[in-house]
């Protein structure tokens, strides 16, 4: 299973190339299909679980989208083959998580131990 990683050239979140088949995405339109995407990249980069805030939708992962609060209703709304949904809302903390994120991806506690681990390694001189 791939999950994300921290690269030189930053951060990045799988997306399955058959993602497209999955009868949640079949069933929203191309203009949620585009901020799953986006969320998707938001998460990644921020190291926030699958996390997306009410402001960080509209004012990052939706921006340029005057819909994005309606857009992540129907993604809160599209069943996914595996019986979930793709997002899930969180009204306690306002906003929205990405359903499957521990699924494809590490958690930002992984990736800040094994950042840990390979600066250790690194600085007894294995590279």
């Amino acid at each position: 299973m791939a999950v994300n990683e921290i690269r030189r050239n930053g951060s990045f979140a799988p997306l399955s190339a058959r993602y497209y088949q999955d009868s949640a995405i079949a069933a929203i339109d191309e203009r949620a299909e585009m901020l799953y995407v986006r969320g998707l990249a938001f998460c990644a980069d921020m190291l926030s679980d699958g996390f997306i805030s009410d402001t960080q939708l509209v004012q990052f992962v939706g921006v340029k989208m005057r819909d994005a609060p309606r857009r992540a209703e129907r993604l809160g709304s599209a069943v996914t083959d595996d019986g979930d949904t793709l997002w899930r809302r969180d009204d306690e903390r306002g906003g929205w998580w990405v359903t499957a994120w521990c699924k494809w991806n590490r958690s930002a506690a992984e990736i800040a131990d094994k950042r840990m681990k390979d600066a250790e390694r690194k600085a007894n001189g294995h590279g």
